[in-house]
């Protein structure tokens, strides 16, 4: 019951209930009154009716003893006077006495829960503390409120969760950065001075000095690599997704067109399974075709010969299931394998932001990336994304 129709049936009942008690009230005082008055009344003297050419006429005599019988005592004069204020008083008392039971009720029955219930929570916000809950069940405008409420605060330990987590990847990448970034520094850093301290001394050789110039440009190709890495990175963090539509069909095709180039070029069987149906949904097919790349780019480094990917469809949701007949994830790679710059222990020619841009990319798509191995030892990659269909070819 919303609070409007609640409020209107708690003051009507109070109304019927005080209107009856006033009634009842009343004519029981009325009653008392009544009953010392009435046993005082007496006829003057007495009457005789007399019929006289047709006429009624009453014949009545002072009766002597008329002022004793009128004459009351102090306590049927008090009682007399209570009944009578009372008459006028009650009435006022039950009104006012209504009143103050119908808001008291009231606020007891449809305010105090989620009124108590908000209070909390601010005190609970305000100290930073969002590790409670909200349930009030009610269907009324408060219940709604608090409702609100619960999923605001829910939305907050969302957005915390998701700080808190950058804020640790943002560690886990700067410190990978200072670890990545030594030993290209250090080379650069350790050639210049070699060639410093024997510049003119006839000790360089033109072949020894070209060797050391390739070094040193190894390693800055690699510096300038690595920051390209990091700058992808942090704009896939503030990338907004360009969704379309497109036939499942047509995107089928596609993928399978450009999954036979690659296969091709690296001389590896790629296999499409696919089981979709003919719906045009809204994607973004740049940031599923760079998931896919970015996965098949790893598998290739570790496959035998043969990748497999098993595309399916169920509203709203597009599932990617990348297999390989390689050795598989170690219990480190399903951990750890889709945070930036986790290269593993034996692979050092990449930089290790394949598979966290992948993750970054399904979030944003309202999806998840999961690693995992076959059965046949292989690795195993699930991308999971949201859809939204538009409508039957």
């Amino acid at each position: 019951m919303t609070l409007k129709k609640a409020f209107f049936l708690i003051v009507l009942v109070t109304t019927v209930i005080v209107i009856c008690l006033s009634v009842v009230t009343v004519r029981n005082c009325s009653k008392i009154h009544d009953q010392i008055t009435f046993s005082h009344a007496f006829v003057a003297g007495g009457a005789f009716l007399e019929i006289e050419n047709g006429q009624y006429i009453m014949d009545a005599e002072l009766n002597s003893t008329a002022d004793e019988s009128v004459k009351y005592t102090d306590t049927e004069l008090l009682i007399c006077r209570v009944m009578e204020l009372l008459i006028v008083l009650l009435p006022v008392v039950f009104s006012i006495t209504g009143i103050g039971c119908a808001g008291m009720f009231f606020y007891q029955v449809k305010l105090k829960e989620p009124l108590t219930a908000l209070k909390q929570g601010i005190s609970h916000i305000a100290n930073n503390d969002l590790d409670f809950t909200i349930n009030v069940q009610k269907q009324d405008e408060l219940g709604e409120l608090c409702s609100a409420f619960e999923s605001m605060r829910q939305a907050l330990v969302k957005n915390n969760r998701y700080m808190w987590n950058l804020v640790a990847e943002r560690r886990k990448i700067n410190a990978s950065i200072s670890h990545d970034l030594r030993t290209p520094i250090t080379v650069i850093k350790g050639y210049s001075e070699y060639l410093d301290r024997n510049t003119g001394k006839g000790t360089l050789t033109e072949e020894g000095t070209r060797d050391i110039a390739i070094y040193i440009h190894r390693a800055a190709s690699r510096l300038e690599e690595y920051a390209d890495s990091v700058h992808e990175i942090q704009a896939l963090e503030d990338m907004q997704l360009e969704y379309q539509a497109i036939s499942l069909c047509d995107f089928e095709e596609e993928l399978c067109a450009q999954l036979s180039v690659v296969a091709e070029q690296n001389e590896k069987e790629i296999r499409v399974l696919t089981k979709l149906p003919q719906q045009t949904v809204t994607l973004s097919p740049a940031a599923v075709f760079r998931m896919i790349e970015n996965i098949i780019a790893n598998a290739l480094r570790y496959c035998k010969d043969r990748i497999d990917v098993t595309i399916s469809y169920s509203r709203p949701f597009l599932l990617i299931v990348i297999t390989d007949d390689g050795r598989g994830f170690s219990q480190q790679d399903l951990i750890e394998a889709t945070n930036c710059f986790y290269k593993g222990k034996s692979s050092k020619e990449h930089f290790g932001i394949g598979l966290s841009i992948c993750k970054t990319l399904a979030e944003k798509h309202g999806g998840y990336i999961q690693l995992g191995n076959t059965p046949d030892n292989g690795a195993k990659v699930t991308i999971k994304i949201k859809t939204e269909e538009i409508s039957a070819l």
